[in-house]
């Protein structure tokens, strides 16, 4: 059993038979590794016997900026005598500055030097101070600097994501993972822009990366457990959420997943209740808010949401969440006109989604709208755009490991077609499989199987969800047998096959 030891009672355990000397080296060799728990024992011990010592100092600066610690980074950065400051002393005084959300000190630091890091920390500071125009500046002024620029790649990438340039967001991450593939902003930069692009199964390897190469960091152990929610892993998602609440059990992070956990499970008073402490805060947390606001609705609390919304449905026009949940709560609310106001831009569109038709009907019937026999008989019978528009996002969901994404799109065309179409069938159920629901998975594919008797693609799903559910593993493998037979060069087939052989 696992126990945790008081801090005072590890620092004495620390400093017992070993020098100063011995302290900072193993505390430097647990920076090394990432252990920054273990060095910041050995440095508070040191440092308790020796407040000066300027290389504990150092250590214990560094160690600080690591954790995200920036009034401990600087607290030990300012005892540093002047003749014993590193050359990047103001660098790292410029990021404590940036953690603590001081950007003019931080400016301050970094004012007259032309590093790519110096750049870097510029550039954040101009981004925090709502420059962003000055920023940009600076980041590509960064690109052409001396030194190394790993870290400005990844912030880079993280700058442009918000800008909503995922094309070159994904340049600057590809970048810095090509100098640093390993580290931890390269890691983060990757994930988070693989999430905005829909690869989850590429964000989740990196994010795995980063928490198990940087054990108790937060950003990665948050980043996937959110990861694990987007792709329907729940019993994952809250297994890592308890490992979270474990090291920071007052983070608003660990709150907004806690509640999409709930919301996943459709417990929308539980969402209310946890996110309810925070609500002057949600308006700086587009995705907290439409989360909260979703509960309003899950408690019929139209108004409420619909409070909620209009303001961030004003601020980001483009977003199709806000706009729908906006146009629920206005038609739950007896506004339907309003509702029609607010889905137009959504339901004129030929790819327009039938969850997106089906509510505008209902609120052009109630407003009396003219239009509301033609968005009817859309959401019943979607055009060839809306079809095609919803198997493109089941396939590119499919290829980047989005199982459940996959699953809603896919389900969404069965529901408004005559649930014929054998490569939804059979991709609906490899994903619904791969969601661990693979007693569903093989309805469908057994579906599939009907249609599609002789495909070796069919004839493998089916076969194996039979043997990964234990449903018939004898039939299972005689499927799979004859599925590699008409399809011998296909490894999946073959992998398949061998281990259901396997037993």
């Amino acid at each position: 059993m696992k126990t945790t030891i008081p801090l005072a009672l590890a620092l004495l355990l620390a400093g017992c038979g070993a020098d100063p000397q011995t302290r900072v080296d193993r505390a430097e060799k647990a920076m090394a590794a990432h252990d920054h728990r273990a060095a910041q024992i050995d440095l508070a011990a040191v440092l308790a016997d020796d407040p000066g010592n300027a290389r504990a100092l150092l250590l214990s600066a560094r160690n600080a900026l690591a954790q995200g610690d920036g009034d401990g980074a600087r607290a030990a950065l300012n005892k540093i005598p002047q003749v014993s400051r590193p050359r990047d002393w103001s660098l790292l005084a410029a990021e404590a500055a940036l953690l603590r959300e001081e950007p003019d000190e931080a400016l301050q630091f970094v004012a007259s030097q032309s590093s790519a890091e110096a750049l870097r920390l510029r550039a954040l500071a101009q981004a925090v101070t709502g420059d962003d125009e000055a920023a940009a500046q600076t980041f590509a002024a960064g690109l052409g600097a001396p030194g190394d620029k790993a870290r400005l790649y990844a912030d880079y990438a993280r700058f442009r994501l918000r800008s909503g340039d995922t094309g070159g967001a994904r340049q600057m991450a590809d970048r810095a993972l090509a100098l640093a593939p390993a580290t931890l902003d390269s890691l983060l930069a990757d994930a988070q822009v693989a999430t905005e692009q829909g690869d989850l199964a590429r964000a989740l390897r990196s994010y795995d990366k980063a928490a198990a190469g940087y054990p108790g960091n937060l950003a990665a152990m948050t980043g996937r457990a959110g990861v694990l929610g987007d792709l329907g892993r729940t019993a994952e998602m809250d297994a890592a959420i308890a490992q979270i609440a474990a090291l920071a059990p007052d983070s608003p992070q660990v709150a907004y997943l806690r509640a999409r956990s709930a919301a996943a499970r459709k417990d929308w008073a539980k969402v209310r209740d946890i996110l309810q402490p925070g609500e002057a805060t949600l308006a700086s947390r587009p995705d907290a808010l439409l989360l909260y606001a979703e509960a309003m609705l899950g408690l019929d609390q139209s108004e409420q949401a619909r409070a909620l919304l209009a303001p961030l449905a004003r601020r980001e026009p483009g977003n199709r969440i806000a706009a729908l949940l906006l146009a629920r709560a206005q038609f739950d609310g007896g506004d339907p006109k309003a509702a029609v106001q607010t889905l137009s831009p959504l339901a004129s569109r030929p790819e327009a989604a039938p969850e997106v038709l089906t509510l505008m009907a209902r609120a052009a019937q109630a407003a009396q709208d003219p239009r509301a026999g033609e968005f009817a008989a859309r959401a019943k019978s979607p055009t060839p755009q809306a079809l095609a528009a919803e198997l493109a996002r089941g396939d590119s969901a499919l290829k980047a490991g989005n199982w459940q994404a996959a699953s809603t799109a896919y389900e969404r065309i069965l529901a408004v077609t005559d649930g014929r179409n054998v490569l939804v069938l059979n991709n609906l159920a490899f994903a619904q499989g791969k969601l661990g629901n693979g007693k569903r998975g093989l309805t469908y594919a057994l579906r599939a199987l009907k249609l599609a008797p002789a495909n070796p693609a069919v004839m493998d799903t089916a076969g194996w969800l039979m043997v990964e559910t234990e449903s018939d593993r004898s039939q299972g493998t005689a499927l799979l047998r004859e599925a590699a037979a008409k399809a011998p060069g296909n490894a999946a087939i073959a992998a398949h096959l061998a281990q259901a052989e396997k037993g």
